[in-house]
């Protein structure tokens, strides 16, 4: 059943004053819409209760774009707006909730911070994983314009590279034997990709990682997510006998906290730097074979598709030479601009 606020309607005038209390304890305007938000609701982000909990923190700060979730935190204390539930030892805040939505009485309170100590992480990760499996996101929002129709499809994910590699990735161990070609953790990407509200809730939050951590666009993070599940995530699973037996659901919160982990930061690192390779390499190969067009003189070369010749200078690196220039003489030659010839690098004219 779908919550519902305490408080349906709120007046401006009380907007406006709690935005000016916000601006007088020091809340930046950026900063200011984005608590205007939690206090007027992000359901998806609440518990049954209307509050939202410690295990929804990041994923708040990733939709609101706050640096860090400490920042999220230290905006929602500084505030004074939102109520805010400690752990036992007032060390740390484990949920807050704004009045519009919960009334917090002592015996919740209580039962709030009972659960907390005593969820395993096994439970928290159930938890995040149910949160996970409800969220809605706007696919247009997700991926640029020419991805926003078809959001990720399976053959993005998996079937791009359809090979899983016969080398052991470095920290990605197989074991004695190479994956089978048909593999559990092959058909459970598959799976995961066909659903989209798993594919939202588990594979999108990769993707906002890479972008907020690499600074990478939308577009190159989804090739890192290709390059991710062809290249580690297949063969790191494929080497856990347990994982053909595992069920769906608990190989999803097996996925999550593999990337949590160190294990799994250094495995979006090397998919990230392999991509990063591959990129290299090809821009150095279209590079090289650009170069090797030289249909004027030796000395030059031209790019094909724009029909532009060009020149390495020492100084004013890659230099364009007009069209209906006589061929460059020598690797000294320098194009004068004003005297419109060839001359070296002695000052000779070398062209007419």
């Amino acid at each position: 059943m779908a919550i519902k606020a305490l408080k349906q309607n709120v007046s401006i005038r009380e907007i406006q004053k709690m935005i000016h209390q916000w601006k007088n304890r020091g809340i930046n305007d950026p900063t200011v819409t984005k608590l205007l938000d939690l206090h007027l609701g992000m359901p998806a982000y609440m518990n049954e209760s209307g509050i939202y909990p410690l295990c929804n923190f990041y994923y708040i700060r990733i939709a609101l774009k706050f640096s860090y979730t400490t920042a999220l935190i230290t905006a929602v204390t500084d505030c004074h707006t939102f109520g805010l539930i400690w752990d036992e030892g007032h060390t740390k805040i484990i949920a807050f909730y704004s009045p519009l939505w919960y009334h917090k009485s002592d015996k919740e309170t209580k039962n709030v911070q009972q659960d907390s100590a005593q969820k395993t992480p096994q439970d928290s990760a159930q938890d995040s994983a149910v949160f996970n499996s409800n969220i809605l996101y706007n696919i247009n929002n997700i991926y640029s314009p020419k991805d926003s129709h078809k959001g990720l499809s399976c053959e993005d994910i998996v079937q791009k590279q359809p090979n899983i590699p016969s080398e052991n990735p470095a920290g990605t161990p197989h074991g004695d034997e190479a994956p089978k070609a048909s593999s559990s953790a092959k058909e459970f990407f598959h799976k995961l990709n066909a659903t989209p509200e798993e594919k939202q809730a588990v594979l999108v939050p990769i993707i906002d990682r890479i972008v907020a951590g690499y600074r990478y666009t939308r577009p190159r993070a989804l090739d890192a997510l290709v390059v991710l599940v062809n290249e580690f995530l297949i063969p790191h699973f494929d080497a856990q006998s347990n994982f053909a037996k595992t069920p769906h659901n608990g190989r999803i919160i097996w996925l999550q906290n593999l990337i949590k982990t160190r294990h799994g930061e250094n495995l979006i690192q090397q998919a990230t730097q392999k991509l990063g390779e591959t990129l290299l390499k090809e821009l150095e190969e279209q590079r090289k074979k650009l170069r090797e067009f030289r249909p004027v003189s030796p000395f030059e070369w031209k790019d094909a598709d724009k029909d532009i010749r060009y020149y390495d200078d020492p100084i004013d690196g890659k230099v364009e030479i007009p069209a209906d220039a006589p061929p460059r003489s020598s690797d000294e030659a320098i194009w004068n601009v004003l005297s419109q010839k060839w001359v070296d690098t002695d000052g000779q004219h070398s062209g007419s």
